[in-house]
């Protein structure tokens, strides 16, 4: 309980102090304090915590605002306490976000939310699972939305608005091993925000639809991975290369279809103790380190940077994971023999340059995490067309095609 208070304390300071220093450059911002609680995976139980935060609405200082509808950037700070993970409690947390307004009016506001950060673990670890990594990753989405008390700007009340919404938290540990401490949280949240300079009424314009152009986008990526903290060899290569073709559906949202060529050194066949779950794979054989899939991607799109989820399905796969293993232990998670998951974001340097960065897993075991670059023609669609698609020949010289 006196951890709880110190972290309430903290928050407060922290938006105070930003509180200041924003009023001092009249900037408009808002100010949000909420509780929230709901559902840990893996056996976690309940959770429960507080969040505050500092939001800056984007009212129209570049073109970009009005084309994606006056998105929000917002600074959480909060915490947690979960019902059976005591060997990390409390989580402290921090993060930015983005809140884009599916629904903006002066009254009431449907922003759908994303972020990603970092989070501490005040306890790190128990006698069973031994001494986790201190700092984690922490991504979260979901839907909030705003009803102002006041009906109208200039009226004080409508400085005032209640934010509820519910969103998924995913955590996941520093280390790059299997057997890091990864959950879900599926949370509910409510709370108040206040404006406390203007509110002005942003909307001057129509938003500026996107071209609906079919994007090609291609990557290559990599990193390092372990099957347990105590595996004898310390960390093996993992990389991937991606392909695929974008359509916008909205001006922040497009849908993808592609396939990745999968590159993962850690099914090497060598039988060691730690490897129970893959013990299974008797000869060394290079082709077991490689694996292909085809992939559907719901992108999320703010100007440069794109945020998506892929699910993808195996198409080129020589590991199945059976049943039980040979120690005759239950496998669970027998997707991971037919498809993955993707958590995917990219950052636009150039119009055609990209950097990437990607968890991929199946369900809620995370696999490994990849960084690298990319190339994409955003316009892709518009240099396809078939030229001879609308040729008539009929009575026509074949010699002299026209194109109407």
């Amino acid at each position: 309980m006196v951890k709880i208070r110190i972290l309430v304390i903290v928050s407060i300071l922290f938006n105070l102090a930003s509180f200041e220093s924003y009023a001092q450059k009249n900037m408009i911002f808002k100010f949000k304090a909420e509780v929230f609680g709901g559902k840990v995976s893996s056996g976690g139980g309940v959770d429960a915590g507080i969040e505050t935060a500092l939001e800056l609405p984007l009212f129209g200082d570049h073109n970009w605002e009005y084309t994606y509808n006056f998105p929000t950037l917002g600074f959480a700070l909060g915490g947690f306490k979960t019902q059976n993970f005591n060997c990390v409690d409390p989580v402290i947390y921090t993060y930015p976000y983005l809140l884009y307004p599916i629904i903006h009016k002066p009254a009431f506001q449907m922003n759908l939310k994303t972020g990603l950060g970092v989070a501490t673990y005040v306890r790190q670890g128990d006698s069973i699972e031994g001494k986790v990594f201190p700092v984690t990753g922490i991504w979260t989405c979901g839907l909030y939305f705003d009803i102002a008390l006041g009906k109208r700007y200039g009226n004080p009340l409508s400085q005032w608005s209640v934010s509820f919404g519910g969103n998924l938290t995913a955590l996941h540990n520093g280390n790059v091993t299997r057997k890091s401490k990864n959950f879900l949280m599926a949370n509910a949240s409510l709370g108040l925000k206040y404006t406390p300079n203007v509110s002005p009424l942003p909307i001057k314009n129509r938003p500026k639809p996107v071209r609906r152009v079919l994007a090609m986008e291609g990557s290559l990526q990599g990193g390092v991975n372990q099957l347990e903290r105590n595996d004898g060899k310390f960390y093996y290569p993992n990389a991937s290369l991606s392909y695929g073709f974008y359509l916008p559906i909205t001006n922040a949202w497009r849908l993808g279809l592609g396939g990745d060529a999968m590159y993962n050194t850690v099914y090497d066949g060598t039988q060691r103790t730690e490897n129970v779950r893959y013990n299974f794979i008797k000869e060394n054989d290079p082709l077991n380190m490689f694996r292909a899939g085809a992939f559907f991607a719901c992108d999320f799109t703010i100007d440069r940077l794109v945020a998506g989820v892929h699910v993808g399905l195996y198409v080129f796969d020589r590991i199945k994971v059976p049943e039980y293993n040979e120690k005759g232990t239950e496998n669970s998670n027998l997707s991971e023999n037919f498809m993955y998951q993707k958590l995917v974001m990219k950052y636009r340097i150039t119009k055609n340059f990209f950097t990437i960065l990607q968890l991929k897993t199946h369900l809620e075991q995370v696999e490994c995490a990849e960084m690298g670059f990319g190339f994409a023609i955003p316009d892709f669609g518009s240099r396809v067309k078939n030229p001879f698609a609308r040729i008539s020949l009929k009575r026509e010289n074949w010699k002299e095609l026209k194109i109407d």
